[in-house]
């Protein structure tokens, strides 16, 4: 509602993806009939917008100044900044805003990259809040 869409396509959205029921299907078993609770639906045109409107105040942690960026495309997050210790401040607010939207970094898929001609020097580690670091 904070961004201004029409509380009548609110209600069409809440509705049409609060009934939704699914099972698994493995060859030819099928599971038991389960209620799908939270998230969007893989594979409706409609989920990669509706995630990047649900997170898109991580894209506010954008801070030109300090040419620190932020990418969102589907559920990938790209953090891009011009040094090691900006990059730990900028995953460090990423995750602080994830919280408040009821979602955790995954260090297991997540990594840091060293681009240019520096790339080949080792550099600083970048950790998740819990000290788990960054490959």
């Amino acid at each position: 509602m904070k961004r201004l869409i029409l509380v009548v396509l609110l209600e069409v959205l809440e509705n049409w993806l609060s009934g939704c029921f699914a099972l698994v299907k493995w060859h030819d078993s099928h599971s038991f009939v389960f209620n799908i609770r939270f998230g969007v639906r893989q594979g409706l045109v409609l989920s990669p917008y509706l995630f990047s409107i649900y997170i898109d105040d991580v894209v506010k942690l954008c801070d030109f100044r300090n040419e620190s960026f932020v990418l969102l495309y589907a559920d990938v997050i790209l953090l891009i900044s011009s040094s090691v210790s900006e990059l730990q401040n900028l995953v460090t607010a990423c995750e602080k805003v994830l919280l408040t939207l009821d979602m955790s970094l995954n260090a297991g898929k997540s990594c840091s990259m060293r681009i240019g001609s520096r790339l080949d020097k080792p550099c600083a580690n970048v950790c998740t809040h819990d000290g788990r670091q960054l490959s």
